[in-house]
């Protein structure tokens, strides 16, 4: 199965403090041999405990495009918070 995705999680600072315990940020989704990203999936969420999982299994992979369906929609419906 080919992999041509590569993902990277990047944590941004919430400024807020109304969402102290939250974790923002953006999944940077990579093609070869693109040089930059090529979509960013963003999240935001206080669910800590289960977005370091999240994070931990996908981040710094190379994905096919059904891990890649999977994960966009995992961050989608479990990991972004609409405010």
């Amino acid at each position: 199965m080919s992999k041509p995705y590569f993902v990277s999680f990047i944590e941004e600072a919430v400024m807020n403090l109304k969402y102290r315990d939250y974790i923002a940020g953006r999944i940077e989704v990579y093609k070869d041999p693109a040089v930059y990203d090529i979509e960013e999936i963003r999240f935001f969420t206080n669910k800590q405990d289960e977005y370091f999982k999240f994070r931990d299994r996908w981040d710094f992979e190379d994905v096919s495009q059904a891990e890649l369906d999977e994960l966009r929609k995992t961050a989608e419906e479990d990991f972004y918070e609409e405010v």
